[in-house]
């Protein structure tokens, strides 16, 4: 691991366990230098050493996996490829992940810990898979079976295992494509995803109609993985978020959550830490009747309780400190996206706030306002946007190369003989998948000033050629960062082949199960601590396509309840997503 310290003057913060204990970590004696020439020669003795350490470990403790990590295998993986076939050949029932395949880009450090993740959930995600399989197969179930992979593309069933590590935050992908077709379905090109759910806030951004993606993730503090995933930032901010006083007066609201066991205090099951869910009880922006459809009461006098509580150490009314509760959630969540816009030169009122997930209608206009965003799509059914996600994203196989070069020292010719076997690579990979028809294709090259120490991903046009990309990289650094500087050597660092099927998506038909739209009697909603109205209250699937209402009101799904304040309108399109817009 790397000596720094996510916390320099913390004493007691602990840094997270790497992986693999170095115990278990075995030298290989050969030696590919930086150009890919060979060394240090692979001998038949080093193997037969390398073989003779592991059998001692396997002797000892369980060993579940092997991770080999080979110095510029990125360049020539000649050697790798050689020891794996020998390992393999050696220990056919212990699964093995090869660099070059996982990760094969520089950065040694980076690369040997994606593979170390990879490796690490291999047994698991092969064992899992494989059951998924059977399972299938016994109810007769013959269609093909894919698993949603962390860059919000898919893989089939047979060929997740290969490389688990492309999973590994594909449910949070799941909500940013799912947004993302309910904003262009809304007219909109750019939008920000805000996924609130029970413990936590995923907030994504989509830019010109397309999602924006990151290699620079990490599992904890120290343990990168160096994958293409779907750029996303996470807060403890949830329903079940805990609202605390600290040790100098101030309230917070999470990152801790009660959860879904015991929960809020208002599920009755124990819990007895006010939390934002108990705060929109009390405030009456929930129906403790229509909790889930009503399939889980809630009860608001367990809800006041706590709240109570907590106003009486802050020295303020219930409705204050449930007020403050759920401002303070609105604000964290609001920063969030701040760092994903502002902080990189973008102006999020140009954008459209997709919300979703069970909590996040309730806090999306407020967000909205924050934000100065005129537009709320929230989506049919919030609470499964993501489940919608993943059901609606196609095959696609990306492939990343380091090609570490400069400006003036390359061609387009010599771009497109090193992206050519790429992008035979990826559509033979594609159509292992079963994708036999037309697909598509986009090609990309990681840029940077000279002697930076971070990229942007640039598409690459044949069309426009390198200059072309280079020209759109100077408007991208000056976007997020505030200047350029055209006359600056560019360092390219990365090629990447993204290739998809070409699929269609679905067209969504629900059917409006009520010509009334009100279906209960207006109660008493608290818009802020001192201000309460009697507010409408309207059954989703009873709204009309089309008709157009104000607020303020209370739209009440099954899986979820949209809070409409003074100063919105709202319909539903024709796409079933809610359209609230601020006046």
């Amino acid at each position: 691991q790397r000596i720094n310290r996510k916390k320099e003057y913390d004493l007691h913060w602990l840094k997270p366990e790497p992986l693999v204990k170095r115990r278990n970590c075995l030298g290989v004696k050969e030696r590919i230098n930086a150009q890919g020439e060979v060394v240090l020669p692979l001998t038949a003795d080093t193997l037969a050493a390398l073989k003779t350490d592991i059998e001692a470990r396997l002797h000892n403790q369980e060993v579940e996996a092997i991770a080999l990590c080979l110095l510029f295998s990125y360049i020539n993986p000649t050697h790798e490829l050689e020891v794996g076939r020998f390992l393999e050949e050696a220990f056919p029932h212990i699964p093995i992940s090869l660099s070059h395949q996982v990760a094969p880009i520089w950065r040694e450090y980076e690369r040997s810990s994606t593979l170390l993740a990879d490796a690490f959930v291999k047994p698991l995600i092969q064992s899992y898979c494989h059951n998924i399989g059977n399972a299938l197969e016994e109810n007769g179930v013959k269609g093909p079976c894919s698993f949603l992979k962390s860059d919000g593309g898919t893989t089939l069933l047979t060929n997740a295992p290969e490389r688990p590590v492309d999973i590994l935050l594909s449910g949070l992908a799941g909500g940013i494509v799912g947004g993302k077709y309910f904003a262009e379905t809304a007219g909109f090109q750019n939008a920000i995803t805000l996924d609130m759910g029970g413990t936590s806030c995923d907030v994504g951004l989509v830019l010109d109609g397309e999602q924006q993606f990151t290699t620079a993730f990490e599992i904890e503090w120290g343990l990168p993985v160096a994958i293409p995933i779907i750029e996303v930032r996470t807060l403890g901010a949830g329903g079940g978020s805990i609202a605390w006083i600290d040790k100098g007066g101030m309230l917070n609201v999470g990152p801790e959550s009660a959860g879904a066991v015991p929960g809020p205090a208002c599920y009755g099951t124990d819990g007895t830490q006010a939390t934002v869910t108990d705060a929109n009880l009390v405030l009456g922006r929930l129906n403790p009747s229509f909790f889930l459809g009503g399939e889980l009461p809630l009860y608001p006098t367990l809800a006041k309780e706590t709240i109570e509580k907590l106003a009486n150490r802050m020295g303020v009314s219930e409705q204050e400190a449930a007020t403050a509760i759920v401002e303070i959630a609105d604000e964290n969540m609001t920063n969030a996206i701040r760092l994903l816009t502002i902080e990189r030169g973008i102006d999020p009122r140009d954008f459209a706030l997709v919300a979703f997930g069970g909590a996040g209608p309730l806090h999306a206009v407020a967000i909205a306002k924050k934000l100065g965003i005129q537009t709320v799509v929230v989506p049919p059914h919030p609470g499964l946007c993501s489940a919608f996600g993943a059901a609606i994203s196609e095959l696609r196989v990306e492939k990343v190369h380091t090609f570490a070069a400069r400006d003036p020292d390359v061609t387009n010719s010599d771009l497109q003989a090193r992206f050519a076997p790429m992008r035979l690579e990826a559509r033979e990979e594609l159509e292992r998948e079963g994708v036999r028809g037309e697909a598509r294709e986009t090609l990309f090259i990681s840029m940077r000033y000279y002697q930076q120490n971070y990229e942007q991903d640039i598409e690459y046009r044949s069309e426009e050629g390198l200059q072309g990309a280079i020209s759109r990289f100077h408007e991208r650094h000056h976007q997020f960062y505030g200047y350029h500087f055209e006359d600056e050597t560019i360092e390219l660092v990365h090629l990447k082949v993204s290739i998809s099927e070409a699929a269609q998506h679905p067209k969504i038909n629900l059917a409006v199960t009520s010509a009334a739209t009100q279906h209960n009697v207006p109660r008493l909603v608290y818009e802020s601590a001192t201000h309460a109205v009697q507010m409408s209250v309207y059954r989703r699937d009873g709204l009309p396509v089309g008709s157009r209402f104000s607020g303020p009101a209370i739209i009440e799904d099954i899986d979820s309840t949209t809070f409409v304040p003074s100063g919105t309108e709202f319909h539903l399109n024709e796409n079933y997503s809610l359209i609230l817009t601020l006046i």
